[in-house]
């Protein structure tokens, strides 16, 4: 009986450290705002807090999920300044290309605020104009080396003149504006469409909701390309067997070219001008059906 009381202590003590190491997790919060959207600049703010280290180093990733080549996100970053609510600022310095070391942040509530220059409209990075706002993640949140499993949390300042932010991102509460993800793994994996978008009708597989939304999407029989679509995602579910998501959105970013798969979306360019003649319509399912399955 002493043996397995021991081991129950033991148990009890375990289960305690872990729910504390839980609950003692940093806080990253990051928020969007794009003030002058004609200008093609947005505007990223990371509050946090929780750490018990002094010095963190946070960098910016050089690629993304499902497009293998490195990209210089960094090099489009500008303004970049640090801040705290209580005590000292924080040093914040640039120590290579896509990394920037903060000291004095241990016990303390700190922001790291700074502005994004987009140059080039396309599918593997951010850009911003006056009608719309295509967020790579990857291209604007920084992680903290060392903490990639740590849950973030995006609110987005929606322009007024826009209606809508497509995104396979996790609600918060039912909140049009505000998202969050488990890991920077999931939020790496969830572009983010903002502008006057569209949402065509959506359909279920398996009692799961897919969606497609997008940007300037053109005139089209819109109904029917939805069914012919659904009929694309049963026959790839019934080839797989699962359904490995909560909710699918396809997020049609604008005319153009190029498309790539994400966890529980595809970013894809898209313009239905013309998919009343069966060989454009084949076309653009042959392409959706690629970047879904």
């Amino acid at each position: 009986m002493k043996h397995r009381s021991s081991l129950l202590v033991l148990a009890v003590f375990c289960i305690s450290c872990f729910t504390q190491a839980q609950n003692n997790r940093p806080v990253m919060q990051y928020s969007i705002s794009i003030p002058q959207p004609q200008t093609h600049v947005y505007h990223v703010q990371l509050q946090t807090s929780g750490w018990n280290k002094d010095t963190i180093d946070f960098k910016l990733p050089k690629w993304m999920p499902g497009y293998y080549q490195l990209m210089n996100y960094a090099a489009d970053i500008t303004n970049i300044k640090a801040g705290a609510k209580k005590g000292t600022v924080p040093s914040l310095d640039k120590i290579n290309d896509n990394t920037w070391r903060i000291a004095g942040i241990k016990n303390k509530a700190v922001s790291i605020d700074y502005d994004i220059t987009t140059k080039k409209q396309f599918v593997a990075n951010s850009y911003v104009d006056s009608a719309h706002a295509y967020i790579i993640n990857a291209n604007s949140f920084f992680y903290a080396d060392g903490y990639i499993n740590t849950p973030v949390s995006v609110s987005i300042d929606l322009p007024k003149q826009w209606n809508n932010i497509a995104t396979g991102l996790s609600p918060v509460k039912e909140s049009a504006t505000r998202f969050y993800a488990a890991d920077f793994d999931e939020l790496y994996d969830c572009p983010i469409l903002m502008g006057n978008l569209e949402q065509l009708p959506s359909f279920y597989v398996n009692g799961i909701e897919h969606r497609f939304i997008g940007y300037k999407m053109g005139s089209f029989d819109k109904v029917a390309f939805m069914d012919k679509l659904k009929k694309v995602v049963e026959a790839a579910v019934n080839i797989i067997g699962d359904i490995p998501y909560k909710q699918y959105t396809f997020i049609g970013i604008g005319p153009g070219r190029g498309g790539i798969e994400h966890l529980n979306n595809t970013t894809v360019s898209f313009d239905g001008t013309g998919l009343d003649k069966p060989g454009a319509m084949n076309r653009i399912l042959n392409f959706l059906a690629h970047e879904y399955f």
